[in-house]
């Protein structure tokens, strides 16, 4: 560490590459939307193998949705 350097630099994480930011905003508000979809479906009643395989992706799809939209607004 040369004297030039903040300590804080060296405290920080290394910057992960960003996607662009209408990706972001996309899946940060699917990530907030999403579970009114999967809960609708949940009330509506989980009978068939249809059903489920279609509430197992809505959450797939949170998740997923939820890592993407992370750094939106930062």
């Amino acid at each position: 560490m040369n004297p030039s350097t903040s300590t804080n630099e060296h405290a920080r994480s290394p910057r992960r590459a960003s996607l662009p930011e209408p990706i972001e905003a996309g899946a940060f508000w699917s990530a907030v939307l999403l579970p009114f979809c999967s809960l609708a479906l949940f009330l509506g009643g989980l009978g068939t193998t249809s059903e489920y395989l279609l509430f197992g992706s809505l959450v797939s799809a949170n998740v997923a949705a939820l890592i993407v939209g992370h750094g939106y607004g930062r």
